[in-house]
């Protein structure tokens, strides 16, 4: 007979992790975690180049959920994180300011300001109760305004998602893109920044390991003999609650916990399953990133030298994002050096080509003024990571194929959970207790 486990885990990312770790917490705990690479932390990964260290993708950890912060913390990371006060910048009309754009327009050109004050005055005097935006971008109009719009929030973000953002809905923004008050503009804009906003104003980062070491804390906790690395499944068998993997084998479950992206998960199940349910995973929409990884001799990085990320609205970038990785934790860098870290995103909508990525943002530097163009010999390593899936797309029909392909994995006792097996914009603390729901349901 097969071997048989109450929880059967998909996948070893953050999610699988947090599954697992609270599972063990459980006195009748009997589980089995299964990872189908050779390490775990899916997207919560840290690469060593050249003594260089480059996370999997830009990542920082922040929180308002008191109990995830108390598992990152104090538990998982405890003397090995660092809290800090986010320096994080918008470039646009070729100026830095400080980030949210939308709260710090002092320094900009005059006539962009009024602009974007005229902007937001129009709409909110323009704003209508009960009349619900029709898309995001109309959600970024009706919010911020013409000039807003048109300088930061409408570009950059097709920057970001590759996408029409009058085909995405915008009932994931909740929380995530500060709506300020119309004194808040107006203070801004006259005078230099004096507070924060956003969620992520102040944020942690481990101070030696990357943003690896988050997802290798969970290890102290999970029994080495309840992971299985390498083991890659190729089916599931609904009906049977069985995990046929690679190597032949099968594995029972009571209960299946998958954390790996939905529509693999419905591919997965075979040709049995309702065409309404395939084609709600066939529907679902993703945006592909790369990230460019540069380590660089010497520590001058010019403007951005005490900066942690800039956002590029305007297309004179290929990149729409910027990090430097050593103001984050100095172990990312060897002595005397820098790095940065480059986002790209692709779609079927805005194509690239990967083969030329390093050389565009190479240029692109030096176009507005993080390097000069001399500096391209300071250059010691570079690289392009993919990130497929990366951002979910939140189309017009996101809500409903989700809702189709949820209820139908219910009645197979298979609980989808992450931030790819719910499809879902999910931060590291939200995957984290995503992992922790998915214990809790099945209790």
């Amino acid at each position: 007979m097969p071997p048989y486990y109450q929880t059967v885990i998909l996948g070893a990312g953050l999610c699988g992790l947090s599954a697992a770790y609270h599972l063990e917490a459980r006195e009748d705990a009997d589980y089995a975690l299964l990872e189908r690479n050779s390490e775990i932390g899916g997207l919560v990964r840290t690469k060593i180049s050249e003594g260089f260290s480059f996370d999997h993708a830009i990542h920082i950890l922040y929180s308002r959920d008191p109990y995830a912060l108390e598992l990152i913390c104090n538990k998982l990371l405890k003397d090995n994180i660092h809290k800090q006060m986010r320096q994080s910048y918008c470039y646009t009309n070729g100026i830095f300011t400080e980030y949210p754009y939308q709260t710090n327009n002092f320094g900009l050109p005059p006539a962009v300001i009024f602009e974007n004050l005229i902007g937001l005055i129009e709409a909110k005097i323009t704003q209508k109760e009960g009349m619900s935006p029709q898309n995001f971008e109309d959600w970024i109009f009706r919010n911020f305004g013409r000039g807003i719009a048109k300088h930061f929030m409408v570009p950059y973000n097709r920057r970001q998602w590759a996408w029409d953002l009058k085909d995405m809905n915008y009932d994931w923004i909740a929380g995530r893109v500060p709506v300020p008050e119309m004194g808040e503009v107006l203070r801004g804009a006259l005078q230099p920044p004096t507070n924060k906003y956003g969620p992520n104003q102040e944020f942690y980062y481990p101070v030696r390991g990357g943003i690896e070491a988050l997802s290798q804390s969970f290890l102290r906790f999970i029994p080495q003999d309840r992971l299985q690395l390498n083991a890659t499944v190729v089916g599931i068998d609904g009906a049977r609650h069985e995990v046929i993997m690679a190597d032949g084998r099968r594995i029972r479950y009571g209960r299946l916990i998958s954390t790996i992206p939905l529509p693999v998960l419905v591919h997965l199940l075979g040709g049995g399953i309702p065409s309404t349910v395939r084609q709600s995973a066939e529907g679902l929409k993703f945006n592909i990133v790369h990230t460019v990884n540069i380590g660089l001799e010497g520590p001058d990085l010019g403007p951005v030298e005490t900066m942690h990320w800039v956002y590029f609205a305007d297309k004179d970038t290929i990149f729409h994002r910027l990090s430097i990785p050593k103001n984050f934790s100095p172990h990312t860098v060897p002595d005397g050096c820098s790095s940065l870290q480059l986002e790209i995103s692709e779609s079927v909508h805005r194509p690239c080509n990967r083969n030329t990525l390093i050389e565009q943002c190479l240029s692109d530097l030096v176009r507005v003024g993080i390097l000069e163009d001399c500096e391209r010999k300071r250059v010691q390593t570079t690289e392009v990571v993919t990130l497929e899936p990366a951002y979910i797309i939140y189309d017009q029909k996101h809500r409903q194929n989700i809702g189709n392909i949820i209820q139908y994995l219910t009645q197979l006792d298979i609980s989808s959970k992450g931030r790819f097996g719910e499809w879902e914009y999910l931060n590291m603390d939200q995957a984290i207790l995503s992992g922790k729901r998915a214990v809790e349901e099945i209790a």
